[in-house]
């Protein structure tokens, strides 16, 4: 298998590359090749290293075609990066929440937010947001049919799907 890996890297060349990657994986990507160009076989490989053969082939054809580059770790995840959010705006959203003057549902607070800071927040991170700041959903449950109807009516009235700071 090592006469299948014609380039010009020694293994002093990768032994370097391993000394100047952080990341676990492609150090252990690195020393496949390695044990590859010493005469390994792949079963033998992938028992030292605890992979499967499958893994140590796609790193070679990899290696093959891409050179060490080949063997570095995609990187997965916004290419942008993760969006940071200006606390104010949910600082705002809270003091809104707070005056009870209308039912808030997820979607009626990023609507808020759209007109009034012109942004698209998605709904999960209104909702880590608000529960980062101590706010709780709260919602009308469903009593057991004894139950008093006018107080589950008035119940219903004041809390359902509301929006309170929890302490």
């Amino acid at each position: 298998m090592g006469r299948i890996l014609n380039d010009d890297l020694k293994v002093s060349d990768l032994i370097s590359a391993i000394k100047e990657t952080t990341d676990v994986a492609e150090k252990t990507r690195i020393k496949a090749i390695i044990k590859i160009k010493e005469g390994k076989t792949g079963k033998e490989i992938a028992r030292e290293l605890i992979v499967s053969v499958r893994s140590i082939n796609g790193w070679v054809k990899r290696y093959r075609e891409k050179g060490l580059a080949g063997l570095k770790t995609k990187r997965s995840g916004r290419r942008e990066g993760n969006p940071k959010w200006d606390k104010q705006i949910f600082i705002e959203l809270t003091k809104e929440i707070d005056n009870k003057e209308q039912y808030w549902s997820i979607p009626l607070m990023a609507e808020w937010i759209k007109k009034k800071y012109n942004k698209d927040i998605p709904h999960v991170t209104i909702l880590y947001h608000l529960k980062k700041l101590g706010y709780s959903h709260t919602s009308a449950r469903p009593y057991p049919y004894k139950a008093d109807k006018d107080r589950q009516e008035e119940f219903k009235k004041t809390a359902s799907q509301s929006w309170s700071r929890v302490y």
